[in-house]
């Protein structure tokens, strides 16, 4: 049977939406069952992580019109189904389909207006906003979150979300540590130190990157992928009996030719040592800067990305019907702050957030 596409996946899942679609709008709902709509959610299969199948995630969906049933005014409800919708459009890691996300902002914003004091609305209202790339609609949700809790857990990981996709790295760092000590949850937790140790690593921060999956593969021991890159840490810092038991470990697990071919480079190098001969990689490493010494290029102007222009409300879906992303293109990625935010009308206006704490040296947004 073919692979149906992220249009057709996306109907699916709005028809079984559609029970609870006259929600989006109009008065607040009244109060139902509340401990049968949290019973629904700790019973939830989990939504962390990054591409998901989408039997999971219509199961997801079918647990969110439940929970919705049972208690309207629970805005984690709403959330839960706003995070199963955007995970449709899965592209690559924090890149969703901009279709799916627009059809998933209204679910994340009503559970807010129904339910302020939802941290699940809003922690899933940022990252919506940041994957769309509308970074001032994340940082005024970003408030509401610092103004009702703090810089606790949610705080943490909503801000290592966004510094990291606007590619501000040393806050992203920053804050992903204090979201890897905050988190409680195991599978949250699992997702954090994996974005965490991949942005150690792309920033050169390679003992960090090793601790980081190191924690990770503590945490969970089944995860191929951290042992893998456990293992490429290891081997750059050259503890290469370190990276043949990870890696052995991760083609234990399942590792295909990639993971072998990079064992038998372990081996290579675990050999040369023997014989008091420096690692081929360090070789060729020396005598590239030797053959061509680095030139000074002065660093090219930070782009100017303007922010895209706001979605208007939807008023919910008709069965079968999905909500088209808006004309402008927006930018996942901003590899700097852009000096003008677009403006649009928040829905809950707060002050930002105050500075972080000062040992931390980490700043907020705003």
């Amino acid at each position: 049977m073919p692979e149906l596409s992220v249009a057709e996946k996306l109907v699916q899942a709005l028809n079984m939406l559609d029970p609870v679609s006259e929600l989006l709008a109009g008065p607040l709902p009244e109060a139902g069952n509340r401990s049968a709509a949290e019973a629904f959610l700790a019973n939830a299969p989990t939504l962390f992580g990054h591409q998901l199948p989408f039997e999971k995630l219509l199961l997801s969906l079918d647990i969110a019109v439940s929970v919705i049933q049972a208690d309207p005014t629970l805005g984690a409800g709403f959330a839960y189904a706003a995070a199963a919708l955007y995970r449709i459009g899965f592209e690559d890691t924090d890149i969703y389909s901009e279709t799916t996300l627009a059809n998933a902002l209204p679910w994340a914003r009503r559970g807010a207006d129904i339910e302020p004091l939802s941290p699940e609305a809003w922690e899933a209202l940022t990252e919506i906003h940041c994957f769309m790339g509308d970074f001032a609609a994340a940082e005024k949700s970003l408030g509401e979150i610092f103004s009702r809790w703090g810089d606790g857990d949610v705080y943490a990981r909503a801000a290592f979300m966004f510094f990291r996709l606007q590619g501000d790295a040393e806050q992203a760092m920053n804050w992903g540590a204090l979201a890897w000590q905050q988190e409680w949850n195991t599978d949250r937790l699992i997702q954090t130190l994996f974005a965490l140790g991949q942005l150690y690593r792309d920033n050169a921060r390679v003992r960090q990157a090793a601790d980081v999956y190191r924690v990770l593969c503590e945490h969970d021991h089944t995860n191929m992928w951290g042992h893998h890159f456990w293992a490429k840490a290891e081997f750059e810092l050259g503890n290469l009996k370190e990276a043949l038991d990870a890696n052995s470990r991760a083609i234990e697990l399942g590792g295909g030719h990639a993971l072998h071919g990079f064992q038998e480079e372990i081996k290579h190098a675990i050999g040369r040592a023997r014989m008091g001969l420096k690692p081929v990689t360090e070789q060729i490493s020396k005598a590239r800067v030797l053959a061509t010494p680095p030139a000074v290029v002065e660093a090219p102007p930070p782009a100017m990305v303007s922010a895209p222009p706001p979605l208007q409300r939807i008023n919910g879906p008709a069965i079968g019907k999905v909500v088209p992303p808006p004309p402008a293109k927006p930018t996942r990625v901003v590899k700097a702050p852009p000096t003008k935010r677009a403006t649009r009308a928040p829905e809950v206006v707060a002050p930002p957030p105050p500075k972080a704490p000062a040992p931390l040296k980490r700043k907020r947004p705003g």
